[in-house]
Formats: structure tokens, sequence, C-alpha cells
């Protein structure tokens, strides 16, 4: 049974936002075009973007495909790994913020096809297009702020994201493939690893060659994907306590899935919420835990968020010795502003019942063994 009442209808910030024509009629088309009416003006405002987008994505490669072909990616990333709400989003800002590193901004995630091309102007006349702060937390919101790639991503491969789920919830257990794509096909790992690269070359050229940190919380899924690209990427994996993490992820997907649907969701897509997320959960925790082990070493620091809060500078120059990141005093005279701009933020209060701690400890105990952390969740 379809689900009667419909949250956040008319938000115009769905994920897919920014496609170009060709991807948007093919993820559409492998989706069976499933648009239910009452999401028809959603479809219609990406359809819209995505004839600029096509044009402007014509002229960005006449204009840098030679040069995307024939860079190489040096320095190599610096990859930010964690599950969603345990700090990666601050762990990307904090070491984005290096003189000689950058990270992917939302303009470039949302108009990953063309954002050389476009960027200058592009972001003028979409000024007032975004809220100040995310819809499910405080974080600021605005074109240059630091996004994950996964958005990129699922455009440049035609919905290669379990992301693409969020789009069509009836469709969501045939995208969980996608989360370590260990079930996908060799042509789609193939695609996705160019399409990350292509990415990532993008971003240093129009730094001017940064090292790009790279963040998006279903990569410590993947490190086998991406180490093959990188066999020297450094990885800096942030956890947190897990049932703070996993319901702060529920509070999370309250506000994107809505955002998001294309199809009005079934009750039970709603009401299996917790066991999705606990699903998700196990499945990049399984791959991480068990594959940090193929990452050389001296190329992998792991913090807890508990650790890291209020004591960042200690923290960060361990980080910066463990994996010889250099010029760490330019580091340290650059991040202490921000650090100060940020000393008021005020994250989200929420409740975890003792009902809920014993769902997300008999769910992720590999996470409380591995990590060390008790049962109880104390803030």
């Amino acid at each position: 049974m379809r689900v009667e009442e419909i949250e956040d209808r008319w938000s115009q910030e769905q994920l897919i936002t920014g496609v170009r024509l060709s991807n948007w009629m093919s993820i559409l088309g492998k989706n069976n075009w499933a648009v239910t009416p009452e999401y028809l003006h959603r479809a219609a405002w990406v359809t819209g973007l995505a004839l600029p987008t096509s044009v402007l994505a014509r002229i960005e490669e006449a204009r840098f495909s030679r040069q995307i072909a024939e860079m190489d990616i040096k320095p190599t990333p610096l990859f930010v790994l964690g599950h969603w709400r345990s700090g990666t989003t601050h762990m990307h800002n904090l070491l984005g913020r290096d003189p000689n590193h950058t990270y992917s901004t939302l303009y470039q995630v949302v108009f990953a096809d063309h954002f050389l091309t476009s960027s200058g102007a592009g972001q003028k006349l979409l000024a007032g297009a975004l809220s100040e702060t995310r819809s499910y937390d405080n974080v600021a919101h605005g074109w240059d702020a630091a996004a994950e790639d996964e958005i990129a991503l699922m455009k440049l491969t035609d919905g290669l994201s379990f992301y693409t789920a969020l789009m069509f919830p009836d469709q969501a257990p045939k995208f969980e493939k996608y989360i370590d794509f260990l079930e996908a096909t060799p042509d789609e790992r193939r695609r996705w690893k160019k399409a990350l690269e292509y990415f990532v070359k993008k971003v240093m050229i129009q730094t001017g060659g940064k090292r790009v940190v790279v963040k998006s919380c279903a990569h410590s899924a993947r490190i086998r994907m991406i180490l093959d690209l990188f066999p020297d990427a450094r990885f800096v994996h942030i956890h947190r306590h897990p049932a703070r993490t996993f319901r702060s992820m529920l509070h999370m997907r309250s506000k994107v899935d809505w955002e998001n649907f294309l199809h009005r969701p079934d009750e039970s897509f709603i009401k299996q919420r917790m066991e999705h997320t606990a699903t998700i959960g196990e499945r990049l925790y399984t791959r991480l835990i068990e594959d940090r082990a193929l990452i050389p070493e001296g190329n992998l620091v792991e913090i807890a968020y508990s650790d890291l809060t209020g004591n960042e500078l200690e923290v960060l120059r361990g980080v910066y010795e463990q994996l010889r990141l250099p010029d760490w005093d330019a580091y340290e005279a650059n991040i202490k502003p921000y650090l100060d701009s940020i000393a008021g933020y005020k994250v989200n209060k929420l409740t975890i019942d003792p009902e809920l701690e014993e769902y997300v400890y008999d769910r992720w105990r590999l996470v409380y063994d591995t990590y060390g952390y008790a049962k109880e969740y104390r803030a």
C-alpha cells in the first residue's frame, strides 16, 4: 500500500539534479520510467536543467578532453572513510583546507559534466537557489561547500550508485550491490573507476593540481577498487559510537529520502527504514573492516569522532605524521581560523532509547568489537 501523505513534495534538492540528458534518459529507462504524477514536477525540473547541462558538457569535452586524457593524478588522492553521520563531513572540511589540498564542492558534484566551463557564471546565477544549511543538520550549505563525489559519480555512470534507490524506492534492493560493487559486473566496475578518475582529474584541473581530498561514505566499502586505481592512496577513517551514528542516519534519511523520491513510496519502504539502514551499514562496515588490511602499511589512520572534536589540532598533527603529509606548519596556520569559526557549532540532539541501543548492538556488533565501543551510548 502506498503512503497517503507526502513530505517535502516541492523540494528541488534532488541529488540527480545537474545530470546530462542522455544519462538522465538512461537512468529513467533502466528504471521503467517509474515517475508517478505527484512527482512529475521533479522529473520536469531535472529534465529542464539537463538540456543546458548537455550543451555545456559538450563544450567542456571539446575544451578539456585531451588534457584529461594525458593527465596523471599526482599527488595521489586522500580518501576520508566512514559511515554516514560519523564525522566524515567534518574531517573532509578539515583536510580540504590545507593549502596543498582541495575537495569537491557542491557545485562540482551537482554539475560534474561542466563545472570547469560554467562555475563562475553558474554560481552567480544560482546564488539564491540553496538553503543556508542542510535540511537534516546545521552544516553550512553553499556552492563552495565540501560535498561528496558519490553525487557526481551517480550521474557520470548512469546511476551506478545505491543513491539511485532514493529516486526509485520500489527497486531499492537492486542498488545495494553498488555499495561495494562485489556483485557488479566487470563492465560496471570499469565504468565506475573511469568516472572516479575522470572526476578527480577535473577537480585537480580547476584547483591547479592540488591533492584532492575525496569523501564519499560508500567508498568505505570500495577499498579494493580504489587501490586498483591508486595503489599508494592515503586513507583517514573516522568512526563514531554505532548507536549515535545509526540514530543520526535515521534522522537524515527522514529528510533526504523524501527530497529524492520520484514515485510515491510504499508504506513498507518507510516502515523498514531501520532494517534497510542496518543492512547497508552491515555491508559497508564488513567490507571496511576486512579490506583495510589491503591498504599498505602507513597509509591508513583511524580516528574516533570523540577523540577528534575539541582536539582537532593535536589529532590532525598525528594524521600528518602518520600519513607523511607535507607542510604541517602552513596547514596549521590555515586551519586555526576555520576552527575558530565553527567553535559554536551545535550538533543535533537525538534521543537514543534502550530498544534502539539493543537493535544496533545486535546488527552492528562487529563495529562495537572492532573499535571497543560500549553497548550503552553516553553523549
